[in-house]
């Protein structure tokens, strides 16, 4: 025993009189800064602190930041820090090219993985293990047996594999769980929910129609995806009575929701097809000399023994795929790792960023409405004049609108404000502050028309005040509805707005213009180079129904970001 402790004793000693030499041999002891996103900050936390109780040259401090939320800010070069760790490289691709100082960035390895997984109530598993999750009725599981038990009747639950085709709405998906909702965090600020959407890609791309179905899915996003992860498990902590809801995350968010828990609530999906994988890059983002040495030394500690052993711990596997002890059943996960699918190159991933945080964005958007005289003539088969019929379906539009979005109204003839062909009634800003004001000033429209068609100065005022006020991670735009041509002789042409705006309009920060026409003199093809300027689109109504119904549709949905499909839509 007197010889236990003493070995014990001498151990101690040793240890730390080796973080004594350790310390001693250090030049300097910067402070390094770390920020991580959250679900790996408290495991990187521990390794600093470990790093430190071992003689580590830096004092490492860790705080926490949402991935977009830090790549923002980086954008903007303010709250800069020494290494960064998001969930995915694709941000740091994100901040270079939005503004951040590229000079700072040294490459990032990845320091920890994780696979994006489905994720289901223990009752809807058992549902899917009754039958085969690939569609045969085999009732076969991740390693081939049955996950039900035999004679018994009884299912246990398990992490098993499943086809991503399971969040397909298609007919054999319907008919295996008829309640079945698909749920993802958003795309446009976790990586995880922007891997879903390409490994569904992948999976879809030689089938037509499952592919056109998931164009229809994305184009549509924004009713299955929530903004938390909290929100995001709320929904099989407490499923509404019979429905079997699918959610969509990283392997690491499910066991990390199942460790706070006695038994596990979620039960991990493995796509049989394989997935992609969150890749959590140490990426150093400082110019000064001594912090990066220490940021080398700290990425050491992260990738030895002692620090793989704590991220695996907290449910991470390491950069080659490999679990640790902790990922198991238990967590309603499992330790063999899934099958990869090719990972998109890494421009393919930024551009499809870019496209869901426009499609995703709270929209900021300027109603321009033609008041000219022919607006005064009445609706066939109504006692509504063409005025009065579309203030009320602006007003309806307005109502329809989501929270968050900003909204405005201007109006537009000939010499409506001195020598202006346009006035702007309400300026752009919140609805929830604008709503009211908009519909009173919509409501006296039907008995204030006069002049003709000042079309093409009152829309390229338009587009340079939406330029010029644009608020960040919101999404510009301008719906316009004329019932004839420009006739302002005194204004500019067409040519010359054309050639303003494509000299003014900025793809990273665009300003989309949506031209609705009706009647006689409304001239397609104007509208349309008009709008082909902004990847916008424009459309003539044959009738005023029509005309109401598409205004509708342009101020309520998302701006077409496939210019394929747009160019279905115009016309």
């Amino acid at each position: 025993m007197a010889l236990g402790l003493g070995a014990v004793l001498l151990a101690s000693l040793v240890g730390g009189a080796y973080a004594l030499v350790s310390r001693s041999m250090c030049a300097e002891r910067p402070q390094l800064r770390v920020t991580a996103t959250p679900e790996i900050g408290p495991a990187l936390a521990e390794v600093a602190e470990r790093y430190g109780q071992e003689g580590g040259c830096a004092s490492v401090s860790v705080n926490t930041g949402g991935s977009a939320d830090v790549a923002d800010e980086l954008a903007l070069r303010k709250n800069l820090v020494d290494v960064w760790v998001p969930d995915a490289s694709v941000w740091v691709d994100l901040a270079k090219v939005r503004g951040a100082d590229r000079t700072l960035f040294s490459p990032g390895a990845s320091i920890a993985r994780s696979p994006v997984i489905m994720g289901v109530t223990d009752g809807t598993a058992a549902k899917l293990a009754e039958g085969d999750p690939h569609g045969d009725d085999s009732g076969r599981g991740a390693d081939g047996d049955k996950d039900a038990k035999e004679g018994s009747g009884e299912v246990t639950p398990r992490a098993a594999e499943a086809s991503w085709m399971l969040l397909v709405p298609t007919s054999a998906t319907k008919k295996r769980l008829p309640k079945a909702s698909t749920t993802l965090p958003d795309p446009s600020r976790f990586a995880s929910g922007l891997a879903v959407l390409d490994a569904l890609n992948s999976v879809v791309a030689d089938r037509p129609a499952a592919l056109k179905i998931v164009e229809g899915m994305t184009t549509n996003l924004k009713r299955s995806i929530l903004p938390s992860r909290e929100a995001l498990f709320d929904l099989l902590e407490r499923p509404d009575k019979g429905t079997d809801p699918i959610i969509v995350d990283s392997e690491q968010a499910i066991w990390r929701h199942n460790d706070a828990r006695a038994k596990p609530q979620v039960m991990g999906l493995y796509p049989s097809e394989g997935t992609l994988a969150l890749d959590y890059p140490y990426v150093p983002t400082t110019k000064d000399a001594a912090k990066l040495r220490a940021a080398e030394d700290f990425h050491r500690a992260v990738l030895s023994d002692m620090g793989r052993a704590l991220l695996q711990a907290s449910g991470f596997r390491d950069p080659s795929g490999r679990a640790g002890a902790a990922m198991d059943e238990r967590h309603g996960v499992r330790a063999e790792p899934p099958r990869e699918i090719s990972a998109p190159i890494a421009m393919t991933r930024l551009r499809s960023l870019l496209s869901m945080r426009l499609l995703l964005a709270d929209t900021r958007t300027l109603l321009m409405v033609d008041v000219s005289r022919s607006m005064a003539k009445k609706v066939p088969g109504t006692g509504d004049t063409r005025m009065g019929a579309m203030a009320k379906a602006a007003e309806a539009g307005v109502r329809g609108l989501p929270q968050g979005s900003d909204i405005g109204l201007w109006v537009f003839a000939t010499g409506l404000d001195g020598d202006k062909d346009y006035k702007e009634l309400v300026p752009v800003g919140p609805l929830r502050e604008n709503a009211s004001e908009i519909t009173r000033a919509l409501r006296k429209l039907p008995g204030h028309t006069k002049g003709d068609t000042g079309l093409y100065d009152s829309l390229l005022a338009a587009f340079r005040s939406a330029s010029e006020h644009q608020v960040e991670n919101m999404l510009s735009s301008i719906i316009l509805f004329t019932d004839g041509r420009d006739d302002d002789r005194r204004g500019i042409s067409l040519q010359e707005l054309l050639t303003a705006l494509q000299k003014e309009f900025d793809p990273g920060r665009p300003v989309t213009i949506t031209l609705i026409g009706f009647g006689e003199k409304a001239d397609l093809g104007k509208l349309k180079q008009i709008a082909q300027v902004t990847n916008g689109a424009a459309m003539v109504a044959k009738t005023f129904d029509q005309a109401q119904q598409i205004f509708l549709q342009a101020l309520t949905n998302r701006v077409c970001l496939d210019r394929e499909r747009c160019a279905s839509q115009e016309g």
